[in-house]
């Protein structure tokens, strides 16, 4: 079976926890040409750091049940620990019902037995390497869609807050000009009685001129 490489999936981690070394270098190789990061480690205590000190969480495990220092379940157990979305695929030698039932209880993706090729834990990786692949883009999707709905609202209360002072400055001038009319219709009254213009006055209808000019200028 030819190799697929994913492409934009540079970003997809894998830990490979075996204490076959030459197990580790078959399915380092093999996993790393279908364009995936790999890292590697023989034990539990050696795979337990590398989950803590990432400083993202490994996006797929593979790891043997049966290795030194505790078990596959003691990975799979850390891992989630770290992250629930970590897809953990357990392999072993020692393949029975009730382990298969306890690692998919625990969370584990899948349960492969031993002995397979290549070819047959290919098929599992390149389908965890896809689902990895689409829930990041859905996740990539997912914030840029909030961020538009973050971005029409913040318009929407700009446009909202725009049309609360428009509508007071229109209020104000309304005001203004009421005022300034009643203040040009007693001079202009045929009253023989009116009041003289007074400095006071000329000086109230400068304001109120000066008033109206703002608001245009702020309309």
């Amino acid at each position: 079976m030819p190799i697929i490489v994913y492409m934009g999936i540079s970003e997809t981690k894998v830990l490979i926890v075996d204490d076959d070394a030459d197990l580790r270098a078959a399915l380092t190789d093999f996993i790393s040409r279908m364009g995936a990061k790999v890292n590697t480690a023989g034990n539990v205590p050696e795979a337990q750091r590398l989950i803590q000190s990432e400083i993202a969480p490994f996006d797929i495990i593979i790891t043997d049940l049966k290795i030194p220092g505790g078990s596959g379940m003691d990975v799979l157990k850390s891992a989630h620990e770290r992250s629930n979305e970590t897809l953990i695929t357990i392999i072993t030698g020692y393949a029975s019902m009730e382990t298969a039932i306890e690692a998919i209880r625990l969370g584990a993706y899948n349960y492969i037995a031993k002995p397979f090729s290549l070819n047959d834990i290919g098929v599992q990786v390149r389908n965890m390497i896809e689902r990895v692949t689409l829930s990041k883009e859905n996740a990539r999707l997912s914030l840029k869609l909030q961020e538009i709905y973050q971005q029409v609202e913040r318009v929407q209360n700009e446009r909202t807050d725009s049309i609360r002072m428009q509508e007071e400055i229109n209020k104000r001038l309304q005001e203004n000009s009421r005022k300034l009319d009643q203040l040009l219709a007693l001079f202009k009254s045929p009253n023989p009685q009116k009041p003289v213009i007074s400095t006071a006055v000329i000086n109230k209808l400068s304001q109120i001129n000066e008033g109206l000019e703002d608001f245009k200028e702020i309309s």
